[in-house]
């Protein structure tokens, strides 16, 4: 036979439920915090509990979804207190990973982290949140491979993750997030590793990671008329990723100060 075609991308009914899940997650639909009963969905998807639960699994790794051992599953409902715990520790682990990263990174694995940059512009300029949060945590995990310690990426992944679940549910409904700044701070980050210099990228890495986390902490008391971040709830809102809002904005510096995350 002379015709040829191309693949059928076939989407299972677990990846349809996934996706209608986090929309309702994203869209405040579904609230931080809210209990999600699995029966109740397998009834209003008509789908299995087997699917409802490789569904919930997939989102689980996500950090969209918190299941708690012998207990009931909810939104995460993750306050900007717990996110800046999880941050000290980032900032450890992923600066290791950075200078680790410099250290090995090779001319194609420069030009992966070329590429997936430009992946993440190409999102931010269709405005696609979803998909830009996406590929910026995909940007991260072959930061995180590179450096070449298995264990330091799977650390990594078990506890970032959530933060970028906390960015995308704060910012994504609100229209204060600019994507394309955002993406434009990764530029200095791809420099830095590629001049192989291992303080370089560590520094440039924190130095984007330090403006990130005061511009959230800004963002979460303005939000929530708040007086003690330590109280600042990200459930109020709807969290979203890590990135400049438009208010701070008014203060930009030049992009290669603002590496970010």
């Amino acid at each position: 036979m002379r015709a040829k075609f191309a693949k059928v991308s076939i989407i299972t009914l677990r990846e349809q439920i996934e996706t209608q899940i986090r929309e309702a997650i994203l869209h405040g639909e579904l609230r931080p915090g809210e209990r999600i009963v699995e029966r109740r969905l397998a009834s209003q998807f008509g789908a299995s509990l087997t699917a409802i639960r490789e569904a919930i699994i997939a989102l689980e790794s996500e950090g969209f979804i918190l299941k708690k051992p012998n207990s009931s599953t909810f939104v995460m409902n993750l306050t900007f207190a717990d996110a800046e715990k999880i941050f000290r520790i980032r900032r450890l682990l992923e600066g290791h990973a950075f200078e680790e990263a410099a250290r090995n990174i090779s001319k194609e694995q420069v030009r992966q982290l070329e590429q997936l940059h430009l992946e993440m512009l190409t999102a931010a300029r269709a405005n696609d949140l979803r998909g830009y949060v996406r590929k910026d945590l995909e940007w991260h995990k072959a930061v995180w491979q590179i450096s070449g310690n298995e264990y330091l990426a799977a650390n990594l992944e078990r506890i970032v993750v959530p933060l970028f679940a906390f960015s995308s549910l704060r910012f994504s409904d609100r229209g204060t997030f600019d994507l394309l700044e955002d993406a434009q701070t990764h530029k200095p980050l791809v420099t830095a590793l590629a001049s192989g210099n291992p303080e370089t990228a560590r520094t440039q890495l924190l130095k984007g990671m330090d403006e990130w986390l005061e511009e959230v902490r800004t963002f979460v008391l303005e939000s929530n008329g708040a007086t003690d971040s330590a109280s600042a709830d990200p459930g109020s809102g709807q969290p979203a990723k890590k990135g400049r809002t438009q208010k701070s904005a008014a203060k930009k510096r030049p992009a290669s100060t603002r590496a970010r995350r």
